[in-house]
């Protein structure tokens, strides 16, 4: 996991305020941690007296083959023991969509599949060689990884540091996707807010508390969005739908953002997002290539017929909706 750049100024929020880490606006904030083979045989329970109410698990990597993470089994079955929410994260090192997509089968075949997670699943997006991808051709990555993961019912989210969400992604187009953002600060401002429900606020450097948990060096997090209660209320990561009761918005609601209206002819970052999700739901074997042309309206019209829609080819509000659900 990255240090994360250092955020000044103002609250977590970009606001006025005690620079302490007490967010506002958000309902909560939850102290949390994640942790690895790295920190060895961590003692969780330990932690949960010191003050811990969640953990993030790494599930694996690209980055070495593919592989499960040494200590994720044994972590995640002292976590559920101990009534902690349980996240998931994945050290990726696609280079490509098609790389992307293989990943997050693996992921979802040897970790995930018949397993329970109240928070989101994310992306550790982080690794030298996509970094120097571009921001295009990571975006796409990123995005591919996404789409396949919520084909699974999967809630994906995506980790990096503040100042890798804008120096290497095109971040306004992955709004729709939970973020935790790493900042190793007092505070952070980071835009949108709308889906920054994740913060780890330090590592090895911890300008809010002591570097240590149970006696060992870890990533510390807050968790700003009641993701265990939406998660559970909307059936995803192994969860059947209504299991934590109550009323919660839904996480793309949450994680609203305002898209554009699609048509014949349009060429953006938000065309390759459509695109890619009509691949990955529809099968429409499009080329992602940004560009509204017939074969992307050909693919919009059978999608909104397989769903029930009004057939326009226009990617409009309900279009975004059910591709995004």
């Amino acid at each position: 996991m990255v240090e994360g750049a250092v955020c000044k100024g103002g609250d977590l929020y970009g606001r006025k305020g005690r620079d302490n880490g007490k967010e506002r606006g958000y309902p909560m904030r939850t102290f949390g941690i994640d942790i690895s083979r790295w920190q060895g045989d961590f003692d969780l329970r330990r932690a949960v007296k010191e003050g811990v109410r969640f953990v993030i698990l790494k599930g694996g990597g690209g980055d070495d083959g593919l592989y499960v993470d040494g200590k994720f089994e044994e972590n995640y079955r002292k976590a559920k023991e101990l009534g902690l929410p349980v996240g998931c994260y994945w050290f990726s090192k696609a280079l490509t969509e098609a790389e992307g997509r293989k990943e997050a089968q693996y992921f979802y075949d040897h970790v995930l599949k018949g397993r329970q997670f109240e928070l989101p699943v994310y992306m550790d997006v982080e690794n030298r060689s996509q970094l120097a991808l571009g921001k295009r051709r990571l975006t796409d990555v990123v995005k591919a990884w996404c789409a396949e993961l919520e084909k699974r019912n999967m809630v994906p989210g995506i980790y990096s540091s503040r100042s890798y969400f804008s120096s290497y992604l095109y971040d306004r187009e992955l709004t729709m996707y939970p973020h935790w953002v790493a900042a190793w600060a007092k505070s952070c401002q980071f835009t949108p807010e709308s889906c920054f429900g994740m913060w780890q606020f330090g590592g090895e450097t911890n300008l809010i508390r002591s570097n240590k948990v149970a006696g060992v060096v870890c990533d510390q997090d807050y968790m700003l969005i009641d993701y265990p209660a939406i998660i559970k209320r909307e059936g995803k990561n192994g969860f059947s739908a209504g299991s934590g009761g109550g009323a919660a918005a839904p996480v793309k609601e949450v994680c609203r953002v305002s898209l554009p209206v699609l048509r014949r002819d349009s060429r953006s970052g938000y065309v390759r997002t459509a695109q890619i999700l009509l691949n990955a739901y529809n099968g429409a074997g499009l080329e992602t290539d940004g560009i509204f042309g017939p074969a992307t309206e050909k693919a919009v019209r059978d999608y909104q017929r397989s769903r029930s829609l009004a057939v326009d080819g226009i990617i409009g509000a309900a279009t975004w909706a059910q591709l995004l659900k």
